[in-house]
């Protein structure tokens, strides 16, 4: 098959069945391919398979005995699809380099994998919003000192995007608020402060006239100035309410540390994961940190946050036991080199998933 052919197969198609076949005949003919040439020819794959499917992605039904197998295929290799494309996606790289680490972790991880199921991961690649994949300029990481300084710096500018965000209710339509956000960019003198302004815009706008499906979907997790400068004390009513169960709490943790993975960066923060023997039963857990780290950023005791938390856990299949957040290794067989150990890597990419999904939203934060 050449690329011509290829193409031909991916314009045919008409159900999600005919791309699954496509993506199958896509990996067959990039495994053909120099290993110089194939991160282009997976952007071309990736750019033609998107286009084609538009907004049709999941608007069929399957035969049944075809929607078993994939989604059997979807237990095995969804969470380590989604935290590979979590990993990489943040990391700023070129285009070429992207694919090229996506190709390689997909053939590094997966050898013994069929044909048939290499072919239903570049499917959940394509079905993936981040597919394909855009080279973005570096993400602005502020600490909360930071962030405050360009709140303050910024205050007049976000009162008047409160008071036009009020009158703009009622309106049909929203050009003129957006006109007027456009006014006060343009006003602001660097890319930090106008970065914070929209990201206070989403929020403030989302508060007021509903969360969008999207917003409720990713588990969205933001603050307002109003709400982090209130000083008045909870009723003893709101004391009741508040959920505590996401507070970090100074209990000794009980278990053998078998080993500690490398450190991973998040938010230019060293941080590590421990594989634990607990009972018998093998973890992968972030020891705590996770928290300590959004206790620093959230109000954990506040209902939407912990909701919101709890989304995210249950999106990742992660357990919350005390202060941790934890894989379990079903089949631990005592080799803890994530590289030969197919598991274990998948969990700590699962686990990276999660809580890096959680402390990447912080410039939501004030």
């Amino acid at each position: 098959m050449d690329k011509n052919d290829l193409l031909e197969l991916i314009r045919s198609a008409d159900e999600l069945s005919d791309c699954f076949v496509f993506c199958i005949s896509a990996y067959q003919f990039l495994l053909e391919q120099q290993s110089e040439e194939r991160p282009e020819m997976l952007a071309w794959f990736f750019q033609s398979a998107n286009k084609q499917l538009g907004g049709q992605k999941n608007k069929e039904s399957l035969p049944k005995e075809l929607s078993n197998r994939l989604d059997d295929y979807s237990y095995k290799y969804k969470k380590l699809i989604i935290g590979l494309i979590d990993f990489f996606s943040i990391k700023g790289y070129s285009e070429e380099e992207y694919y090229k680490r996506l190709w390689d972790s997909i053939e590094a991880l997966l050898p013994d994998a069929t044909m048939e199921e290499k072919g239903f991961c570049l499917l959940l690649c394509i079905m993936d919003a981040r597919t394909p994949y855009y080279e973005l300029p570096t993400y602005i990481q502020l600490s909360e000192n930071q962030y405050r300084e360009v709140i303050n710096s910024i205050r007049p500018s976000l009162f008047e995007l409160d008071f036009a965000i009020e009158v703009s209710r009622g309106q049909r339509e929203n050009t003129g608020l957006m006109s007027c956000v456009v006014q006060l960019l343009e006003d602001l003198d660097s890319l930090n402060q106008k970065s914070v302004l929209l990201a206070y815009f989403v929020h403030s706008y989302q508060k007021r006239w509903g969360k969008s499906k999207t917003s409720e979907d990713s588990g969205n997790i933001t603050g307002t100035i109003q709400e982090k400068e209130k000083t008045s004390e909870p009723s003893s009513i709101e004391d009741k309410n508040k959920d505590t169960s996401f507070l970090p709490r100074k209990t000794p943790r009980d278990g053998e540390v078998i080993a500690n993975l490398k450190h991973l960066s998040m938010n230019s923060d060293e941080y590590d994961f421990a594989i634990i023997r607990r009972e018998g039963v093998v973890v992968l857990s972030d020891q705590g940190k996770t928290l300590l780290q959004l206790d620093k950023i959230f109000e954990l005791t506040e209902p939407d946050v912990t909701k919101n938390l709890n989304a995210i856990l249950k999106q990742h299949g992660i357990i919350k036991q005390e202060d941790e957040f934890v894989v379990k290794i079903d089949n631990w067989d005592g080799n803890a080199n994530e590289d030969e150990s197919e598991e274990l890597r998948i969990g700590k990419l699962t686990l990276f998933a999660c809580v890096s999904f959680m402390l990447n939203m912080k410039i939501f934060y004030v």
